[in-house]
């Protein structure tokens, strides 16, 4: 089987993998309304009790839409497999990787992309759905522009996130007990992503040191390049340094694996 084959047979995988557990799967789906839902409740109370038809340079629509976009894009580039590399380290399963024509990285990406491609979908009806009644109430103007560059950079918040959690994971080589330190680095990395709430909340200061981190590229950028919050230079100018970050970490993630193999024992597989 030739190297391209073989890619395309994991990939396959990655989506036969996503749709397994048909039922975990769909309530995972569902679980990603919970947060939004929450935040509803909590920015509804805000905007009442503040007396004020625009906080942190967003009106309450607007934040209500940002809530919606943020929840999805984040469930959407979500990971998940830092356990399972983990696991592959600690008992050995990185061993078949070293003499078979694939390399781990190349399986974990590809496997990520499969897995993604349910969701996508399904993200992509919810999107149209979203964009529809946005714009019939006023808070979108809808131009093919700013789709398109929408869909360019949520590929671009999928693999730059994919890799800061990939270089995350050499940490596993060595910490012994190493799944706490995943759930904080989540966490962090979602908050900081704009996940939870727009940076804006932070102050203006901490967004400006923000934009010099990778993480606002991974969540509030897309965002704010479909809700009309990025102007149009701004957007061109937020995908050349989105693609950057994806090269710098993409150099990272090989330089941190191939120092951190070093570590490896290769004991049990």
């Amino acid at each position: 089987m030739n190297r391209r084959r073989l890619y395309k047979a994991i990939f396959s995988m990655g989506i036969q993998h996503s749709m397994e557990y048909r039922f975990h799967f769909f309530l995972s789906l569902l679980g990603a309304a919970f947060p939004i839902l929450v935040q509803y409740f909590i920015w509804t109370a805000v905007y009442r009790y503040s007396g004020q038809a625009a906080l942190f340079s967003y009106s309450y629509g607007q934040i209500i839409l940002y809530t919606i976009l943020a929840g999805l894009v984040s469930k959407l580039i979500a990971t998940q497999f830092e356990q399972q590399i983990a696991d592959d380290i600690k008992n050995g399963g990185l061993n078949k990787y070293l003499i078979k024509p694939v390399s781990y990285f190349g399986y974990r990406l590809v496997s990520f992309l499969g897995q993604k491609v349910i969701y996508y979908g399904i993200t992509a009806l919810l999107l149209i759905g979203i964009i529809w009644i946005s714009s019939a109430r006023q808070l979108l103007d809808v131009q093919a522009v700013r789709l398109t560059l929408f869909a360019f950079t949520l590929w671009g918040a999928l693999l730059l996130n994919f890799l800061i959690v990939y270089c995350i994971c050499a940490i596993a080589f060595y910490l012994h007990e190493i799944s706490y330190f995943f759930v904080i680095t989540s966490l962090l990395i979602n908050i900081l992503s704009g996940g939870m709430f727009p940076l804006e909340i932070f102050g203006e200061s901490v967004v400006k040191a923000l934009q010099f981190t990778p993480f606002p590229y991974t969540i509030y950028f897309p965002v704010n390049v479909l809700s009309g919050k990025t102007e149009m230079a701004a957007m061109y100018q937020g995908l050349l340094v989105q693609g950057g970050w994806i090269l710098l970490f993409f150099w990272i993630s090989r330089l941190t694996w191939r120092a951190s193999m070093k570590k490896y024992s290769a004991v049990g597989g």
